[in-house]
C-alpha cells in the first residue's frame, strides 16, 4: 500500500510530463488517486511518487475520473494504475488547480465555486 504523499518537496509539472521523451514516460510510474473525503469525485495524478502540479506549485485536481483520463490521453500516457486515495482535503485549501471535462471544449478550468470538488 502506498503512503499518502504530502504536497511538499519535489513535484512533477505538466511541462515535465508533456516534454518527456516517450522512453522516459514509459518508465514513469503514473498513478491516479481519489482526492477528498468522498472517493470518486475528484482525482490527482502522481508521477514517480511526485504529485502533478501546475507551474505555480498548486496540485492539479481533476473533477471526475473522465477528466483525469482525458488529461492522460492528451499526454500520450496509456500505462497507469490506480493509486491509494490521498486523504487530502481539496475544498477550501486554495492549494489546487481544478480541471474538468467539457464535451465541446475538452479540458477546461473547473469553476470549483459551482462544482465544489469532493463535496457533492
Amino acid at each position: 500500500m502506498d503512503a499518502v504523499m504530502p504536497i511538499q518537496g519535489k513535484v512533477a509539472t505538466w511541462l515535465e510530463l508533456a516534454v518527456a521523451p516517450d522512453w522516459r514516460r514509459e518508465r514513469c510510474k503514473i498513478q491516479v488517486h481519489a482526492v477528498g473525503p468522498r472517493d470518486g469525485t475528484c482525482y490527482a495524478i502522481s508521477m514517480d511518487g511526485r504529485w502533478l502540479c501546475v507551474g505555480s506549485g498548486e496540485l492539479t485536481v481533476f473533477h471526475g475520473l473522465s477528466a483525469a483520463l482525458h488529461f492522460l490521453k492528451l499526454m500520450r500516457i496509456e500505462d497507469f494504475e490506480p493509486g491509494e486515495p490521498t486523504g487530502m482535503p481539496v475544498v477550501g485549501t486554495g492549494n489546487h488547480y481544478c480541471m474538468c471535462a467539457d464535451e465541446d471544449q475538452g479540458l477546461i478550468p473547473c469553476n470549483c465555486t459551482n462544482r465544489r470538488c469532493a463535496t457533492h
